[in-house]
């Protein structure tokens, strides 16, 4: 979806024609009622709707498709889909001139975290083997995982079905949103804050796509609970996309200046310097195969 479908997805939400047509009305006429715009507007957003597959026609009217349902159906994460996480982020973006101004993004919408989450749950499965295949060549003998930061759990379900002890660690309104969803997985919930403090007894401490949301503080204090967490000879292991090698990487590094206070795109020397200084040993920096990501890895030594 380009700019264009997306910025059309965040107006028909900001004027209500999204609620409208999706609750509502059917037509052009009713929907440009309910939601005080103008007839025009309203049948050019219902046609590119159809057109982007939010939408279809039955009769003389449009109904909503499972597409849609993601902006109304909060109670599995899986059904939400990247869209609505994407309408928060644009929310954010506009914001932008007074963020730079201030250092303070805006405050987060009600369904901000539930939102988050569905968009993490979409996470293509290719990508999820792959930077499990790299945390396993990282630490080929290791039995218990903590994945922390895991939100929905698409990375620590790959790890159990590969036959490790999982326990996945992340904040409290994220570990209650996913609960039910891992309900029947082999996985260990904990809540907590990664910077605080990490349960203890782990071969493999897994971050998939954290430390970009965090400040420097906040890396160098996970990664030192990283290394508390971790047995002797266990391995760290982050996957981010690193700045200078993953393409894209600054721009991600505006979209945390957007969205968050703290967080950016780092090079593999603040990376490597993080780990060394929290005393791990080996530390490499390597790209994960098929996607724009690097893997982080380091070693907690044996003596």
């Amino acid at each position: 979806m380009d700019y264009r479908g997306l910025l059309l997805l965040w107006a028909a939400r900001e004027t209500g024609v999204l609620d409208a047509v999706t609750l509502h009305a059917g037509t052009p006429a009713a929907v440009a009622d309910e939601a005080d715009v103008t007839e025009r507007a309203a049948r050019i957003t219902l046609q590119a709707l159809e057109e982007m597959g939010f939408l279809e026609r039955v009769g003389n009217e449009y109904e909503a498709t499972n597409r849609a349902l993601g902006f109304f159906a909060k109670t599995d994460v899986r059904s939400i889909g990247s869209v609505p996480h994407r309408l928060d982020c644009v929310d954010r973006w506009l914001e932008l001139p007074e963020t730079m101004r201030t250092g303070d993004p805006p405050a987060k919408s009600e369904d901000w975290e539930t939102n988050f989450v569905g968009a993490m749950a979409t996470v293509d499965e290719a990508t999820v083997r792959a930077c499990v295949t790299a945390a396993v060549h990282a630490s080929p003998d290791a039995e218990r995982v903590l994945d922390v930061g895991g939100g929905p759990g698409s990375f620590a379900t790959e790890f159990a079905r590969r036959g490790f002890e999982v326990t996945l660690f992340d904040r409290p309104a994220v570990v209650d949103r996913v609960e039910r969803l891992l309900a029947d997985e082999p996985v260990e919930l904990v809540a907590g804050d990664a910077t605080d403090d990490l349960p203890d007894g782990f071969d493999v401490a897994f971050c998939s796509r954290v430390a970009h949301a965090l400040g420097p503080d906040e890396n160098r204090r996970l990664v030192a609970n990283a290394y508390d967490a971790l047995e002797p000879g266990g391995a760290i292991v982050l996957v981010d996309r690193v700045r200078g090698r993953s393409e894209g990487a600054a721009l991600l590094g505006a979209h945390m200046l957007a969205q968050t206070e703290r967080g950016d795109a780092y090079t593999a020397d603040a990376f490597t310097g993080w780990l060394d200084d929290a005393g791990f040993r080996d530390v490499s920096v390597r790209d994960v195969p098929g996607t724009n990501m690097q893997v982080i890895a380091g070693r907690v030594p044996r003596d």
